[in-house]
């Protein structure tokens, strides 16, 4: 080979090598931050992390090019205040926020990250977004219940139970997002021909079991765990409250349901993690939360365990049972 040739030959190989070298790196890893608002050993937790991995997975983001970082906590809010300042210090692409007291503590340790919020109550009225279409900012997600949905769980317990005379909601007063809920209930009242109290759960530590038999010592009455982390954690309590007591009880969401409560009626807490991994792919791929309309649930499903009805006493009317997506037996 002349050297004018071997010089081509060599000189081409060094300005395509850096091109080919390029070509051959690896995709870089991205890194998502999960701050939940449950305990890491609770079964619905976990199912929603799932759902949430295998909707990414469907997008393209497996182990290979994602990180996922999780906190969890148990439905506290001094510790989601640790937990948003350790996941934001480290930075990630994105942050997946499970519950109205997790994004408050995210809210305040980082106002450039991207947040896409899951199970959040009015992030209007709460200062999350500017507004639904418009979220502005770096925050955006999936909102949870409307207020009117407080109607709707009266309207089940009373036709459950139709000599129902006394509600006692089970919420914390904590959380402002869930007091319209309770606002519809106590409006409806008369209409409904009941008295209405409330029954503060606040802390684990709360004594809810002697409020619980202060209540039920007089008949005819039933509760509406509302949906906030407190009840979440507490519910095993819960249902065996209602069960020694013999109180109809409505929840907010199916788990409670198949955990061994009387009936929920709620959106499917799932199908918006599914939803969730969308915007999560979208931000990764360079969108901005700004210009992600904040998205309400669209599937709601009625849940009715038979067996705790049995063990209340009571028989569920055929014309709720037909309407009912699930019946455990």
């Amino acid at each position: 080979m002349r050297r004018r040739d071997f010089i081509k030959v060599v000189g081409g190989s060094v300005a395509t090598f850096p091109l080919a070298a390029r070509a051959q790196q690896p995709e870089r890893m991205r890194r998502i931050g999960v701050l939940m608002g449950s305990a890491e050993n609770d079964p619905n937790g976990q199912a929603a992390s799932k759902a949430f991995r295998q909707a990414l997975k469907e997008l393209g983001w497996t182990d290979r090019n994602i990180q996922i970082d999780y906190r969890w906590t148990a439905g506290n809010p001094d510790r989601a205040s640790t937990y948003a300042e350790e996941v934001a210090a480290r930075a990630p692409d994105v942050i997946l926020a499970n519950g109205t007291f997790v994004l408050t503590a995210l809210q305040r340790a980082t106002r450039s990250i991207p947040i896409v919020f899951v199970v959040v109550a009015n992030p209007v009225d709460a200062g999350f977004v500017q507004n639904l279409a418009h979220p502005e900012g770096n925050i955006t997600g999936f909102s949870t219940f409307e207020p009117e949905i407080g109607g709707k769980w009266m309207e089940l317990l009373k036709e459950v139970k139709p000599g129902l005379q006394r509600v006692a909601g089970i919420l914390d007063p904590a959380f402002t997002g869930f007091a319209g809920m309770w606002r519809v209930v106590e409006s409806l009242a008369q209409s409904f021909g009941v008295q209405v109290t409330r029954l503060i759960l606040h802390d684990p530590s709360d004594d809810i079991e002697s409020a619980v038999g202060v209540f039920a010592q007089e008949s005819g009455g039933g509760l509406i765990v509302l949906p906030t982390p407190v009840n979440n954690n507490a519910r095993n309590r819960i249902f065996s409250l209602a069960v020694r007591y013999r109180l109809p009880a409505v929840y907010p969401f199916r788990h409670y349901s198949t955990g061994g409560g009387l009936m929920s009626y709620g959106f499917d807490t799932l199908d918006l993690y599914r939803r969730s991994a969308s915007y999560v792919d979208r931000i990764l791929k360079g969108e901005k939360p700004a210009d992600l309309p904040v998205q309400a649930p669209t599937k709601y499903e009625l849940v009715i365990n038979l067996k705790t009805a049995k063990a209340l006493g009571l028989a569920v009317p055929p014309t709720l049972l037909d309407r009912a997506d699930e019946i455990i037996e």
